[in-house]
């Protein structure tokens, strides 16, 4: 898989520490200090108890496949020379499910469950991350 297009995010003070990470490689999730539970994306509350006390945590990046789309016409002109490529909504082992591309592949083998991990590549000098099989 190769990604052309990019729109570069907004960082805010809830994601810069994420995306920082990113950037080394690293694929850390919120983590709720009161009920122990990991959600994405970063937010500045727990979206499950609603406590405040928020850290990020080390993710495996290993999950398994919810569901999937695959995108045949680019809704942004920054993607058009990417299509067809396939979004994946995943549970990681943590608990939080994220969505990423498809990397490495074209999706044929794609099933609910199969397990996934999570794999960085670059684009226009970002790092991001997407799963391959």
């Amino acid at each position: 898989m190769m990604q052309h297009g990019f729109i570069a995010p907004e960082l805010d003070e809830d994601s810069r520490a994420w995306w920082e990470a990113l950037a080394e490689h690293r694929l850390l999730l919120p983590r709720c200090r009161d009920c122990e539970r990991t959600w994405f994306p970063p937010t500045p509350g727990c979206p499950h108890c609603g406590g405040t006390s928020v850290e990020l945590v080390e993710s495996s990046g290993r999950g398994r496949v919810y569901s999937w789309v695959v995108v045949n016409r680019a809704l942004a002109p920054a993607f058009t020379a990417d299509v067809p490529y396939t979004i994946l909504a995943v549970d990681l082992e943590e608990g939080a499910r994220m969505f990423g591309r498809l990397v490495g592949g074209r999706g044929e083998a794609l099933a609910a469950g199969a397990e996934v991990r999570a794999e960085f590549y670059e684009v226009e000098g970002r790092v991001l991350v997407g799963f391959a099989l």
